[in-house]
């Protein structure tokens, strides 16, 4: 016969207490956003772009099914690593260092394909500098909430 023992704590009828769940930081909900967002307007672009009767690049080149699907691909995959990240998740960080690879090489490819220098000049060397530079900063940002152990 197997002799069991109770202690007060385990013979309450409340349930046990559980860890508090982990917050999210602020940054983390404000990528987060910051990304649906973006996938939002990416969206509706793309809509304007196939609906529009021209459908022109900066250098006056017609949009190919390629770009559209690059496009929306990128976003798909931002969209999923905010979501990783929101999750708290380590394959945030890997896929946000997985974009900003295939940024670097996408970016690279638009320039040299359709010229140097883009179409609208400095404000675009600007605008893509400014979008690499937040890009890495979230690498950064993903990389110490990975070494701090947030990301799970």
């Amino acid at each position: 016969m197997v002799e069991m023992t109770t202690t007060e704590a385990a013979s309450s009828a409340e349930p046990p207490l559980l860890p508090a769940r982990a917050r999210r930081p602020v940054l983390v909900w404000v990528i987060f956003i910051f990304y649906l967002f973006v996938a939002f307007s990416s969206v509706v672009q793309v809509v304007q772009h196939v609906r529009a009767e021209r459908r022109l690049d900066a250098h006056g080149q017609t949009y190919t099914v390629f770009d559209y699907v690059e496009s929306l691909a990128l976003v798909g995959l931002k969209v999923t690593a905010a979501v990783m990240l929101f999750r708290l998740s380590r394959m945030g960080f890997t896929l946000f260092l997985a974009i900003l690879a295939l940024n670097v090489v996408v970016t690279g490819y638009d320039l040299l394909a359709k010229g140097l220098p883009p179409p609208a000049g400095p404000v675009m060397i600007a605008s893509i500098a400014l979008g690499f530079v937040i890009m890495t900063l979230i690498c950064v940002y993903a990389w110490r909430l990975q070494t701090k152990g947030v990301l799970k």
